[in-house]
């Protein structure tokens, strides 16, 4: 295969016409250079400089490798450029992971602050399943398929993800219920409506506000029975529904079964939501983070 740099170095020598000359501008000594044009030969089996009194002249062989050579340079530098500017591009997109329960609603809020301080993003939205198998390896490969997805920031919830994040909004904890609830009349309710109530409640040390919430019921209102669940699926919402169970989510969430009611529950209890990034996230993620930070 035909060698680049030893092409390169023909097209020098032959334009200049004597290899003192282009060794000179190709700062390397004119043996070395030699030894390419050599090399070179030695590969298309052809002669291609007849020495004369004048300097060096192409033979016919010469002259046509001289000429095609100009285009096979020409055709690399492109292909460089062109492989570059896709390099580029991938430098400026942003993959975003998105599923029922983690939408993409809270980057594109955002986007026009990012694309006054970066004309140039691009985002890429990437699908994903909300299983437990799936968001597990989405966490344990971040940033190889996916950048970043919207969901809980807070250290409990990090700290069990293994991921970094940054806040950029807060929602309201409240409960989600059947359509045939009893609560599902109610406008608003209190911690003392869920007594003697079934609740579905994430499992301990995935999520700050759970645990929260878990050790009041305990402490304050031991007639309410938990169920705990390990992921926001579509078994925890077809569970809450085909049982009656009452389910503690946020807005975000609710889309996720639209059979299912949400009620206003009158406590102080919030998630702080934002992006989820690896903990040691690539130039480009820092970059976005930096746009929606600064």
């Amino acid at each position: 295969m035909l060698n680049l740099r030893h092409l390169q170095a023909f097209i020098e020598t032959a334009q200049y016409g004597s290899f003192h000359k282009a060794a000179d501008a190709m700062y390397i000594t004119p043996s070395a250079l030699i030894k390419q044009i050599n090399a070179l030969e030695e590969e298309t089996g052809a002669v291609l400089f007849e020495r004369t009194q004048r300097g060096l002249k192409l033979t016919r062989s010469g002259e046509s490798l001289y000429q095609d050579g100009l285009v096979l340079l020409r055709d690399a530098e492109a292909a460089i450029m062109r492989a570059k500017r896709q390099n580029d591009d991938l430098d400026q997109m942003i993959r975003v992971g998105t599923s029922p329960v983690s939408p993409a609603d809270s980057i594109a809020s955002l986007l026009g602050k990012i694309y006054e301080k970066w004309p140039g993003l691009k985002i890429q939205i990437v699908p994903f399943a909300n299983t437990s198998k799936a968001v597990d390896r989405l966490f344990s490969t971040f940033g190889e398929e996916i950048d970043l997805i919207c969901g809980v920031v807070d250290p409990v919830h990090l700290k069990y993800r293994r991921c970094a994040g940054t806040v950029t909004e807060k929602y309201p904890v409240n409960a989600a219920v059947p359509m045939y609830h009893p609560l599902a009349r109610k406008d608003a309710i209190e911690i003392n409506d869920l007594e003697m109530k079934d609740i579905l409640l994430m499992s301990e040390g995935k999520m700050e506000v759970m645990d929260q919430i878990r050790n009041d019921l305990r402490t304050n209102h031991p007639d309410i029975r938990i169920h705990d669940f390990d992921i926001y699926d579509s078994e925890v919402f077809n569970q809450c529904e085909q049982n009656g169970y009452v389910l503690f989510i946020t807005e975000k969430w609710l889309q996720a079964h639209p059979t299912l009611r949400m009620v206003k529950m009158n406590w102080d209890y919030e998630v702080p939501y934002g992006l989820l990034y690896s903990c040691t996230p690539s130039l480009k993620v820092k970059r976005f983070i930096r746009c929606i930070s600064d």
